[in-house]
């Protein structure tokens, strides 16, 4: 269901003066795509749908090296300003950056485009792909872009009965094989899971996962990981054959929280203690470290870290998430982001004291701190990085190289996931 407010979100920038870098004008996306941003060859790409007007689909690129804005590209002058669209990337092996995007179950299609060898804003002609799937009720939604452990390009997506499904292509995108359904909704009816993934250096991919949508169902938070075509555990157990076995279930895999399984109550408030993932990372032994959100209330969000250690998963409170951004989503939160090179790394959005809760009566603002398993919400040390906005700070991400961390996240008017005015600002550190 599309989000409609009453006035169309407008972003003051010249009222907004700030010291951070602007990356991209115009820029917004939504949490269940990924890599919404990439370094590669000392440049910046950000994919982003722009939230007004014909919601154009944009690439903006941004020379970290010279600390400068290159420009935009537009991948498609039309595409629904709904910031579910918004592209992600892949970096062939010609040094090609491969961009796909799809609209938000409105069709069967996913689009890519590529960047030619001379020019970062220089692009192909756009290619249209077609998933088939046998029901006339699934369409594709997110696009999540990984290469998997057999060489191969897969898109994870939502598709296959409403649940996790992914594609393969072992042509860098050209071509696609037919959608296979990747993992499976036990809540009954037509739910929605939804997966938060990452890449491993040896094509693993590690996914965390919910039941369905938190206004529908009290979550709970799942881990799994696949490789080779097998699901394993977090101490690398094997689950079971996707091939010969079907989707995996979450009866099947670990329960990190557990979710309080209360039905939804209706369109403005989600379910009871519903969970919802915002961030997965693994740290430099392979051990997985997931972000997420659970709701108290449509004023009291609450974000929890689980870690592996090698033997067990801890799992915390680690900050007060505020507000939601607005009813009809209830568990909209500015979010929780982890560093995905070193996971003891944390930024958060929050309008209120992260350490207490208590209400700052400002807009959501931008904290980081380094925390250890044995810390929590009584003993972190969140340090601002924005303080004193006029407008909201939301929805963070980190990007690594082998010599920087960038800190980005979205900044401005954001009224509801097709009404917002945004840019995407951050800074760059030299790690």
């Amino acid at each position: 269901m599309i989000g409609h407010a009453a006035e169309p979100a407008q972003y003051d920038r010249d009222a907004d003066r700030h010291e951070f870098t602007v990356f991209m004008k115009e820029g917004g996306w939504c949490w269940y795509q990924d890599p919404r941003a990439i370094l590669h060859d000392g440049k910046l790409f950000i994919g982003s749908v722009q939230g007004n007007g014909a919601g154009p689909a944009l690439v903006g690129v941004y020379d970290v090296a010279e600390d400068r804005p290159i420009g935009l590209a537009t991948m498609n002058a039309r595409f629904d300003h709904d910031d579910h669209n918004s592209p992600v990337f892949h970096v062939c092996p010609d040094g090609r950056v491969l961009a796909v995007y799809a609209r938000h179950n409105r069709d069967r299609y996913h689009y890519s485009r590529y960047t030619t060898l001379d020019s970062p804003l220089q692009w192909s002609d756009e290619q249209k792909h077609e998933r088939v799937m046998a029901s006339p009720r699934d369409n594709v939604t997110y696009m999540n872009l990984f290469e998997i452990a057999d060489g191969s390009l897969a898109i994870f997506f939502r598709g296959i009965n409403f649940d996790p499904s992914f594609v393969t292509s072992n042509d860098c995108g050209e071509t696609w094989n037919e959608p296979v359904h990747f993992f499976q909704s036990e809540v009954g009816g037509r739910h929605r899971p939804y997966a938060r993934y990452t890449g491993g250096d040896d094509g693993t991919v590690h996914v965390a996962i919910t039941d369905a949508h938190p206004r529908d169902y009290g979550n709970s938070i799942y881990y799994f990981c696949f490789r080779d075509g097998q699901f394993f555990s977090a101490d690398n157990t094997r689950i079971k054959s996707l091939e010969r076995d079907g989707p995996l279930r979450p009866s099947e895999t670990e329960r990190v929280y557990q979710g309080t399984g209360k039905p939804g109550r209706g369109p403005i408030l989600s379910a009871e203690g519903a969970a919802w993932t915002s961030s997965i990372a693994i740290d430099k032994q392979g051990h997985p470290h997931i972000g997420y959100t659970v709701y108290r209330s449509n004023q009291d969000q609450r974000y929890r870290i689980a870690s592996w250690n090698g033997e067990q998963w801890i799992d915390r409170e680690v900050a007060f998430g505020g507000n939601c951004l607005y009813d009809r989503e209830a568990s909209y939160t500015g979010l929780i982001t982890l560093d995905p090179v070193d996971p003891t790394f944390v930024v958060i959005s929050t309008d209120v004291d992260p350490s207490t809760g208590k209400d700052l009566n400002g807009q959501h603002e931008i904290y980081r701190a380094q925390l250890s398993p044995a810390d929590n919400v009584e003993t972190i040390q969140w340090t601002p990085i924005t303080h004193d906005s006029h407008v909201k700070n939301i929805r963070p991400v980190i990007v690594r190289d082998e010599t920087r961390r960038v800190i980005l996240w979205n900044r401005g008017d954001f009224q509801t996931y097709t009404n917002y005015q945004l840019d995407t600002v951050g800074l760059i550190e030299t790690k």
